[in-house]
């Protein structure tokens, strides 16, 4: 992987795009996420992708790159942010100049199926920033999360994120912003680690489980290659709530290709899980973290693995730094996102 820099922060007065690199937000997503975007003291610019249906969408990646492409150009954009995940975001690749991109960096915003287009951008030596994805970060519940402003504000102005700290509580019931109840919170445990040593830097890359396993399938994959030795693997698994064989099968593939043998330390976001009473949940997660701890400890002698980050499915979350500088520190149980020691120039990748 390429030398990578933190684009140009956002201050007030600065414009972001919304747009759609996959699929549709609900309606009622925008009045309330442009007006959260305005508190920041953010100007914002909707996109056409943005309003279009996720029907529409579907049949038209060329016209979800245009849009990519023509924010990132754009000398009045300042950032971008994606409308919402989806399935699709891997079509839109196939359409986007990597020059415009490269040449135009900026800071993005956006989960789940978004993971796509964060490893193109890391890969051309750009950080991105996993969250702060207009739904739902931005747009669910009656107010945004304390947990979710601090951490998206930093994203949006600092040169880098800082130290980062487990959420007190946390939640990953679905608010599809159509129903008055309030989403039941669940008190956080903070995070769990496993295999600590010492201290470890290195650059954090990954995503979605779900996109990442449809990337293993492709010959000419950018990932696992944005992955160099020492790198920090960052991964969450999405509503698709796979079972522990599914997550043994991934991790053994990384297994098989000595990746793991390979990273510095991998990051677990705290899965979305099926629902059903906090014990049920608890279930799932403990089986994920014995799974993923097993293929880990089968194909290296002490990877650290740290679970229960709060990026990805549930909420609260920050938007984690792509491409970024890491250090944990096992000992002090602290993860950090250090500030760039000089003022960054984007150097050319591919």
């Amino acid at each position: 992987m390429v030398a990578c820099t933190y684009p140009p922060a956002l201050a007030p007065g600065s414009t972001v795009a919304i747009l759609a690199s996959s699929h549709a937000p609900p309606e009622a997503a925008f009045s309330t996420g442009i007006e959260r975007l305005e508190a920041f003291g953010l100007g914002v610019e909707v996109f056409e992708t943005a309003r279009r249906d996720t029907e529409w969408l579907r049949a038209n990646p060329e016209a979800r790159a245009a849009d990519v492409e023509e924010a990132f150009a754009d000398d009045g954009i300042d950032g971008v942010i994606a409308a919402m995940g989806g399935n699709r975001g891997l079509q839109t690749l196939e359409h986007v100049d990597e020059t415009v991109l490269r040449e135009n960096p900026k800071r993005f915003f956006g989960t789940s199926d978004n993971t796509h287009l964060h490893l193109l951008l890391n890969r051309l030596g750009i950080v991105s920033f996993y969250g702060g994805q207009l739904f739902p970060d931005l747009s669910t519940d009656p107010e945004i999360r304390l947990y979710t402003r601090e951490y998206v504000e930093r994203a949006f102005g600092d040169a880098s994120l800082g130290p980062i700290e487990p959420a007190g509580e946390w939640t990953d019931e679905y608010d599809d912003l159509g129903s008055n109840e309030p989403r039941e919170w669940f008190p956080g445990e903070g995070w769990i680690w496993h295999n600590p040593a010492g201290e470890i830097r290195g650059s954090v890359l990954g995503g979605c489980f779900a996109m990442l396993e449809s990337q293993l399938m492709l010959a000419d994959t950018p990932f696992p290659a944005v992955l160099d030795p020492g790198d920090v693997f960052a991964v969450e698994t999405s509503g698709e709530v796979p079972n522990p064989a599914e997550v043994e099968r991934f991790f053994t593939v990384l297994g098989e290709r000595g990746v793991l043998a390979d990273l510095g330390a991998v990051l677990v976001g705290r899965p979305e899980t099926p629902g059903g009473t906090l014990s049920d949940r608890e279930d799932y997660r403990r089986d994920q973290r014995e799974t993923i701890a097993r293929v880990v400890d089968e194909y290296t002698e002490s990877l650290p693995v740290v679970f229960d980050l709060d990026f990805g499915h549930t909420a609260p979350n920050l938007p984690l730094s792509l491409g970024a500088p890491i250090v944990i520190d096992s000992e002090e149980r602290s993860i950090t996102f250090p500030a760039p020691e000089a003022e960054p120039t984007i150097e050319s990748g591919g």
